[in-house]
């Protein structure tokens, strides 16, 4: 064993390149560490670097080459779900490694090379899952007739890649490739995933025959998996899923109460089997069995509740029916905006039990003039006006009563904006807070605003409202003044265009050959100069704040909010910006438990500007301990390096 290969050997994180003698002596020995053993270990030190390396494609290429050797399952599977997602290595070698993915996925003679063929065939399809690469040598892949023959170990990874892609481009082709699995030693894992693909179109059903027509071959498919292995919790847990939405539907509490219990037994069994064997890439999959149970609890809750009187609801009561009323958003395991999915079914019996008692209606758009912490407040808006198009078209008819005379002299308000049959017989407490709130400010702000700004603006209340300080009446306040600056800081910025900005804005775009990428300084200056000039109180770099130094604090009364800006070259997703996050809220030690990270995001644009939408959110940042409170941050990522769209 080499020197290097000694000090790559030692436990712990990988040694720097300084440890190993630096870049130079790395590569006088690389002949001898891309046949070692430990390569892995070697290629981990060069990607933690990356962005240090003088001689990045060198580095590539030893990567590459190394994985085109190896017979480690267990080092090429570590090695590959680090690759596929990191974008130094990725600008390098993207292509040769899809290539050599593809290539190694063919080979599958031996027990061993079938394990490392699922490995490279799943890497392959996570390129192409993130549009890294071309998804079309995989799928010529996927569809191979010959592949169901192969051994069971690579044959179920198939499998699951098929039900995948599938879920993803709805390719005809896969499902038939699927059903060659029938009969083989995969044949449960193919119904299963079958199963899967027709759970995916149920949610693309045009009208409820279609999404009952997809329901019913789901089911058959689900018992098939069942009855090929005994041991299958997941598809249990879909059957029973199932189950209890076709019993809301038609309104059977006992069926829909067994349902509910089975689903959460088979949950728990699936979770524990699951513990310790996600795979990354499935994690979708594995959050859309947790959503099924949530919202067969809600559906439970939501089934008992609608047939009850207004005086036994609660704003909890309501946050579960609208749970249930919005389920395509949660479930769906391919979000496809168009399609209605679970509404066709779950809808009517909501809107019918509101419709049909006006008092339902009115609590739920008072409760929204101030919704609670939990509340969805675009699902809520979305049943009220599917609520009022059903009594504009007279379905249903609503019970005979009239307004009486005190309510409607003491409350003429609601009784002008919610008809003459919403008031009578409810307490006068509930009419009283219904008066005062039926004209939100929060509402009257959005109305003003641009769809996609409301919609960043509502996630990030509903987000917030978790906060108790932001539940403050002068916080809130103040607070929601700084997002709304903030979202059309972002919308400002992201509709610039190359030809008609300023010098000032330049680092918005792509740098001139020769020249580099902004500092962090350039965001930082131009978000002091947005809201110093819309009136908010704006200092910059101020030292002393919990410790450290604060790039900007807005001062407002009673409080102020530090602003934390940042700029990155690297991971740019929800999950890779976490890591600013300590940093953010540290500052939140000495005030409100409130902040906000600007990112300038440096990456290449090359296919599209990200959707403001996907560009601003909050994070809960959980408490590292259960007595002390937990703090939150607006993130914005504001998209830098572009190019126009005439050059994409």
């Amino acid at each position: 064993m080499t020197p290097l290969e000694m000090l790559l050997a030692q436990d712990g994180a990988p040694p720097t390149l300084a440890n190993l003698g630096g870049e130079d002596v790395f590569w006088q020995q690389s002949d001898t560490l891309i046949t070692s053993k430990l390569w892995f270990r070697a290629a981990e030190a060069l990607l933690a670097e990356w962005d240090t390396l003088d001689q990045p494609e060198r580095a590539a290429a030893f990567i590459t080459n190394a994985l085109s050797t190896t017979s480690s399952p267990a080092a090429a599977d570590d090695v590959l779900d680090q690759l596929v997602e990191h974008p130094g290595y990725l600008r390098q070698a993207a292509n040769q490694l899809n290539d050599l993915s593809l290539a190694r996925s063919r080979r599958y003679a031996t027990p061993l090379d079938a394990e490392l063929a699922g490995i490279f065939l799943e890497a392959a399809l996570r390129l192409a899952l993130a549009g890294t690469t071309s998804r079309y040598g995989l799928l010529d892949r996927l569809v191979d007739s010959s592949v169901s023959a192969a051994p069971h170990v690579y044959a179920r990874r198939v499998v699951r890649a098929l039900g995948t892609a599938y879920e993803h481009w709805r390719d005809q082709d896969l499902l038939v490739a699927l059903g060659r699995f029938t009969g083989t030693y995969a044949h449960g894992d193919a119904a299963y995933e079958l199963a899967m693909c027709h759970l995916a179109d149920a949610f693309n059903a045009a009208d409820r025959p279609a999404l009952l027509d997809s329901f019913t071959t789901a089911r058959e498919l689900l018992q098939e998996a069942v009855r090929a292995e005994e041991d299958r919790p997941d598809a249990v847990a879909y059957l029973a899923a199932l189950d209890a939405v076709l019993a809301f539907d038609s309104g059977h509490t006992e069926t829909l109460e067994s349902a509910t219990q089975r689903l959460r037994r088979s949950i728990t069994e699936h979770s524990m089997w699951l513990t310790g064997s996600r795979t990354h890439w499935r994690a979708g999959r594995y959050d859309t069995e947790a959503a099924w149970y949530n919202l067969s609890a809600d559906l439970d809750h939501a089934h008992t509740h609608l047939g009850q009187p207004l005086t036994n609801w609660s704003a909890r009561t309501i946050q579960h029916v609208l749970a249930v009323y919005t389920a395509h958003r949660s479930v769906r395991i391919q979000p496809v905006d168009a399609a209605r999915g679970l509404q066709i079914l779950l809808a009517p019996p909501i809107e019918d039990a509101f419709a049909s008692r006006e008092g339902l209606r009115l609590h739920l758009r008072g409760i929204l003039a101030d919704a609670p912490a939990d509340w969805d407040v675009d699902a809520a808006e979305q049943l009220l006006h599917a609520i009022n198009e059903r009594l504009a078209a007279g379905d249903p008819q609503l019970a005979p009563g009239g307004l009486g005379k005190a309510p409607q002299a003491a409350y003429p308000q609601l009784a002008a904006a919610l008809g003459s049959q919403a008031l009578a017989g409810l307490p006068a407490p509930m009419l009283q807070a219904l008066q005062d709130g039926i004209s939100d400010g929060d509402a009257a702000l959005t109305m003003r605003m641009p769809i996609a700004q409301q919609d960043i603006f509502n996630d990030a209340l509903v987000a917030l409202n978790h906060s108790p300080d932001f539940r403050h009446p002068v916080v809130r306040k103040h607070f929601v003044r700084l997002i709304t600056q903030t979202i059309r800081f972002l919308h400002n910025r992201t509709n610039r265009g190359r030809a008609h900005h300023s010098p000032r804005f330049a680092y918005l775009f792509a740098p001139e050959p020769g020249d580099k990428l902004p500092l962090e300084n350039t965001i930082q200056e131009d978000f002091q100069d947005y809201l110093d000039g819309n009136l908010e109180d704006v200092d910059i770099e101020k030292v002393d704040r919990s410790g450290g130094r604060a790039d900007l604090e807005v001062t407002f009364p009673g409080f102020a909010i530090i602003i934390e800006c940042k700029r990155t070259k690297g991971k740019t997703t929800h999950r890779g910006l976490r890591r600013y996050l300590g940093q953010t809220v540290a500052y939140q030690a000495s005030g409100v438990a409130l902040g906000m990270l600007v990112v300038l995001d440096l990456t290449p644009k090359t296919e599209w500007i990200p959707s403001i939408r996907d560009n601003m959110w909050v994070e809960r940042i959980r408490a590292p301990t259960s007595d002390q409170g937990d703090r939150w941050a607006v993130i914005v990522r504001v998209p830098g390096n572009r190019i126009t769209p005439h050059e994409m």
